[in-house]
């Protein structure tokens, strides 16, 4: 018969094992090096999340780049962590990701996928993820999906749909999207795409809960993309979440909500790298006597006096990319030692027809549009009027190769031939006095029977340095996966 200590040290061996299940998991995968293109930022949002997450108390697991065995596995491995867990689980997913059939799945690299049932069988069903955390009886379960950066698939007829669909939270769990279903997420212009870089501020912010978090995620989100970008994006959450409130960082002992001013600190964070004047103007408009203010106002004021010569150069310039004859303002002179370097864009280089003018060439391919061209021959034809040809020449080989073309020995024996007439002008602009380079370039892509099967054209004029060789070799350097994308994908879906 038990003795009354024997009970309570079972009943304290009992707690002691509940406290010690009482943990925090993640599991972060980013893939970016995906055969259909490059992505920017995922692995940096999973490796820089993590850190966050293992500062939080979080035990961590970061995985880049995995393929689809590997990702299952590791999801696999997640749930068997999370047994009768009664901390938080969270999964964080950046990389690319569809919907087929109205279901989710989460694109690994190393795999080619030509139409729907290659999605099915190739990638990872998001639904695997919370099947998995819900059956190991975690007590609370966050999935987190920024996996929407654009469709690679957009020009393949059986995968049109953008973005992700919508998915139910089983009980106990909260999904968190970085866009709104059905439509594409920014990447952002610096290290971090730009849900994750809001989701990150947030989440080390004491005394908000996890709806808090992304709550405040969504609306930085919002306002960001609104200002910098000009459309908005919105993320969405599904929630389930049950009983008492849970914190990433919960409130300090003995006090109640949110921190203001670690609050501020990471609304200050969030913004310090920032190259929008909007964003200190609203940091300033919210704490006018804040701790950052004075650095606020300073990155402002550089900020709004680039503005000012950027709206002068434009002035000068005009609208339409004509010179306007007014009253020149004056211009701030060239920093010594910087020749060589491109100092603004009168009129960027831009394709006749605007409506697809930003979009790369590897938005143009499709996996099976890529998969038909590989290995297939090119010649590149160039009649030159620019003394621009030997630049515009390396440019465009290299972006042939990169979709996995090879160079013909001769015309003759070339499946595709790429023929292109160059014309253009160089001088001192007079109005501003410098130097001043004007392209146009027109391009056909013609099959082995000389077939023309699509044809493109891109203008363009910029200021330079005294190396004019690099101005032109910058402008071509950015320009050349567009010619290549409008071409091929033209010829893909003829």
């Amino acid at each position: 018969m038990l003795s009354i200590r024997h009970i309570f040290l079972v009943l304290c061996l009992g707690c002691a094992a509940s406290m010690a299940a009482a943990k925090n998991y993640a599991l972060l995968v980013g893939n970016a090096a995906y055969s259909i293109g490059q992505l920017d930022n995922p692995v940096n949002d999973a490796t820089d999340f993590a850190k966050v997450l293992k500062d939080l108390g979080f035990e961590v697991r970061v995985l880049t780049d995995q393929n689809q065995e590997a990702m299952m596995q590791a999801i696999r491995d997640f749930g068997a962590r999370l047994k009768n867990n009664d901390g938080i689980g969270l999964f964080y997913f950046a990389g690319h990701g569809v919907q087929v059939d109205g279901e989710n799945y989460l694109l690994p690299v190393g795999v080619s996928i030509r139409n729907e049932e290659e999605v099915k069988k190739n990638a990872v069903p998001a639904n695997l993820v919370l099947r998995y955390m819900e059956d190991s009886k975690n007590r609370v379960n966050v999935v987190v999906l920024d996996a929407c950066r654009n469709n690679p698939f957009i020009k393949t007829r059986s995968l049109k749909s953008r973005g992700l669909a919508p998915m139910d939270a089983p009980s106990g769990s909260l999904i968190a999207f970085s866009t709104a279903p059905g439509t594409e997420a920014l990447d952002g212009t610096g290290r971090n795409g730009l849900y994750t870089k809001h989701l990150m501020a947030n989440a080390k912010i004491p005394g908000l809960t996890v709806e808090q978090v992304f709550k405040r995620t969504r609306e930085a989100v919002e306002k960001e993309s609104e200002q910098i970008y000009g459309r908005r994006q919105s993320p969405r959450e599904e929630s389930s979440l049950k009983g008492a409130d849970v914190y990433f960082v919960p409130p300090p002992q003995g006090q109640g909500g949110v921190d203001a001013a670690a609050v501020e600190l990471a609304y200050w964070n969030s913004i310090a790298n920032s190259d929008s004047s909007a964003d200190f103007e609203s940091y300033l408009a919210q704490y006018p006597n804040g701790k950052f203010a004075d650095l606020a106002k300073n990155r402002l004021a550089a900020l709004k006096s680039k503005e000012v010569t950027t709206a002068q150069l434009k002035t000068r310039i005009g609208g339409d990319g004509g010179l306007s004859f007014g009253a020149p303002a004056p211009l701030p002179a060239q920093p010594a030692g910087r020749s060589g370097i491109v100092v603004s864009s009168a009129r960027p280089f831009s394709f006749s027809d605007e409506g697809e003018a930003t979009v790369k060439a590897i938005e143009f391919l499709s996996i099976a549009c890529r998969d038909a061209i590989r290995n297939k021959r090119f010649s590149l034809q160039l009649a030159d009027r620019s003394g621009d040809g030997e630049v515009v020449q390396r440019a465009l080989e290299a972006k042939l190769k990169s979709i996995g073309l090879r160079q013909a020995a001769d015309r003759k024996s070339a499946d595709f031939v790429v023929r292109g007439k160059l014309s253009g002008s160089q001088g001192v602009n007079p109005m501003l006095g410098i130097n001043e380079v004007d392209l146009t370039a027109d391009f056909t892509l013609l099959l082995k029977n000389g077939n023309a099967v699509s044809s493109t054209s891109v203008y363009g004029s910029s200021f330079a340095g005294s190396n004019r060789q690099q101005a032109i070799r910058s402008l071509w350097d950015e320009k050349s996966e567009e010619v290549v994308g409008r071409l091929f994908g033209d010829y893909c879906e003829s």
